[in-house]
Parts: structure tokens; C-alpha cells; sequence
């Protein structure tokens, strides 16, 4: 979707949500709100990515990138100053791509690695949404048990049908070489049960932090419902119809909490301190980027011979061994 679509879209979204906001009540959210608890939200997020930096390495070790935990953490928090001004959630990563990539002409293995360490987030974020639902204490509304086994149903068929699209000849070879790396990634079980381990930390932090800024603001929601609803916002902000997910966060979060008795301007307000908390990581990331300790890398023509090694994951490689390993990856 064209990116002025994308602004008008938003620009919609938010006008639509201003008219109908009670400001006053807005007003006295901000006035009452426990700014200590916001800061500890902050906080918890902050540490997210450094536990997703370590899941991102294990990927991008399979696909022969050795760097170290600190330099993919750089990476992470220059990826969230980006997703602050490219459309959706998800821009950054293709930064993040571009600097793993490091100039080294391996630019499929770098996007299949970024693919990977945000796909198991997903999956992960899905099946705990799906587990919250199977669980809760609470009557919910039918759309909301629908829309939750749907987008899981959804997801299991989108697992099962990626070894079906390598074979797919309508795709370009190159794509289809990239899901083929994605694939003999998958099959690295240790990797793969480390990652989804740290996967599932990452995804409990972030539905806390979202819980605590309910408590800053005194909202009275099941703390187990935070585990359906953060994920379904969380979902609806990858979709490409607005900047950074502005206005469609707002509209879900007030989607998801006004039928449990939340007003509409608390949950709008809810969301906002919600962004407010990635704009701080974004803006941690945008010192990073700007401070001169990761510049940009120079991408460098590719050699005829190169996307043929571009692909496969290095434990099905035994000649490879460290100092092949750090030979590829520079």
C-alpha cells in the first residue's frame, strides 16, 4: 500500500478516535497516572530486547552470521528507531537486515534470518493468545474466542504450507532459495527449542508491561485477559494500512477493553502510553544509530557465484568450521 495511503489512513483512524474521545476524562487518566509504573513498563521493554537480540543470534548463527550479543542488540534498538518512521511495525527489520548483512552480499540469508527470529516471535505470541482463550475464567464474547482460534488456525496452515512454497516454480529462485534456508533452519532443534523458550519470555514481558500500564491507570481488567488482547492489537499493528500502526492500535485496544467496561477514552489513552513506551526504546535506538557506532553498511556487488552459497544452515556443514564460520559472516 502506497505510503500516503498508509498517512491518510491513519490520519482517518486518529480523527475518527479523537471525535469520539471524552478529552476530560484523557486530562484526569494523565493527571492520576502512576508514572512509576509506566517507567518500570520502559524498563521491562528495554530488556525485551535484549532477550530478542540473543533469540535473533541463534537464527542468524544457523545461517553462518557470527556476530556478537552486543552488536545484534545495537541492531534490535536501531531497528526500533526505524519502525518509529517506516509503515507498520515491522520496518525495522529490514534495517536490521541491511546490517547483518554487513556489506557481505548475503543479503537473502540476512532477511531469512530476521524472517525466522520474527516468525517464532509470532507463532509464539499466537499460541500463547490461543492458550489464553482455552483458559480463561472469563465469559468472552464469540468474536473474540473466533478471531483468536482463526488467526491460530491461520498460522498452523501457514507452517505446514512453507515446505510446499519451496517447491512452488511461480516463485522466483531466489525466494525459493531463501525458503529452503528458512526450512534446514527449522530442522536445528536447539536452536529452534532455545529460541522459542526465549520467544515465550519475550511475549509474557510484553503483555506484562501493557498490565502495568493498565495499573498505572487504574483499569480494572482480569490480569489473564491481557494475555488475549495484547497479542491481538499486538497482530493488528503488522498489518499495512497505517504508519507505525497509528490509529489501528488505538481502535483495537479500545476494540478489545470496551466490552469488559473500560471507557473508551481510558483505553485510548491506554494505547497511547502504550506507543509511548516503544517511542522511548525508538528513541534509545535512534542515540545508537545516530552516535556513529554502527554506520550504515556499504552494500558491495555480488559475485556470479555467490548466491549459491548465500543459502543452507551451517550445522549442515561440518567442513565449516569457527574461523570458516567468522571468514563468511564479516
Amino acid at each position: 500500500m502506497n505510503k500516503y495511503v498508509r498517512m491518510a489512513v491513519s490520519a482517518l483512524l486518529l480523527g475518527w478516535i479523537a471525535w469520539h474521545t471524552d478529552w476530560e476524562r484523557v486530562r484526569q487518566s494523565f493527571v492520576n497516572l502512576r508514572v512509576e509504573l509506566w517507567l518500570a513498563a520502559v524498563g521491562i521493554l528495554v530488556v525485551c530486547q535484549a532477550i530478542s537480540a540473543r533469540r535473533w543470534q541463534l537464527f542468524a548463527r544457523e545461517l553462518r552470521f557470527d556476530r556478537p550479543l552486543h552488536r545484534l542488540l545495537g541492531y534490535y534498538l536501531i531497528g526500533m528507531y526505524f519502525n518509529l518512521l517506516l509503515p507498520t511495525s515491522v520496518g525495522g527489520d529490514v534495517m536490521r537486515a541491511w546490517y547483518l548483512d554487513g556489506g557481505s552480499g548475503r543479503k537473502l540469508a540476512s532477511f531469512a534470518a530476521v524472517l525466522l527470529d520474527r516468525i517464532n516471535g509470532l507463532i509464539v505470541l499466537i499460541a500463547m493468545a490461543c492458550a489464553a482463550v482455552a483458559l480463561s475464567p472469563e465469559r468472552l464474547p464469540a468474536w473474540i474466542t473466533w478471531s483468536v482460534w482463526g488467526i491460530g488456525a491461520s498460522a498452523l496452515v501457514g507452517l505446514a504450507s512453507l515446505p510446499l512454497l519451496v517447491r512452488l516454480e511461480v516463485l522466483p529462485q531466489g525466494r525459493r532459495q531463501q525458503l529452503q534456508t528458512m526450512v534446514q533452519a527449522l530442522h536445528a532443534r536447539r536452536p529452534l527449542v532455545e529460541a522459542t523458550l526465549w520467544s515465550a519470555v519475550v511475549q509474557i514481558a510484553n503483555v506484562l508491561f501493557v498490565w502495568l500500564i493498565g495499573l498505572a491507570l487504574s483499569i480494572d481488567v482480569p490480569p489473564a485477559y491481557y494475555f488475549i488482547f495484547v497479542p491481538m492489537v499486538s497482530l493488528l499493528t503488522l498489518l499495512p494500512i497505517s504508519v507505525n500502526g497509528m490509529g489501528v492500535r488505538e481502535g483495537g485496544v479500545a476494540l478489545f477493553l470496551v466490552p469488559f467496561g473500560v471507557p473508551q477514552s481510558t483505553a485510548v489513552t491506554l494505547a497511547f502510553l502504550w506507543f509511548a513506551v516503544f517511542a522511548v526504546g525508538g528513541l534509545l535506538g535512534g542515540v545508537v544509530y545516530l552516535c556513529g557506532a554502527y554506520p550504515r553498511p556499504v552494500a558491495r556487488p555480488q559475485g556470479p557465484g555467490e548466491e549459491a552459497n548465500d543459502h543452507g544452515s551451517l550445522s549442515r556443514h561440518s567442513d565449516q568450521g569457527r574461523e570458516r564460520q567468522l571468514d563468511q559472516a564479516a
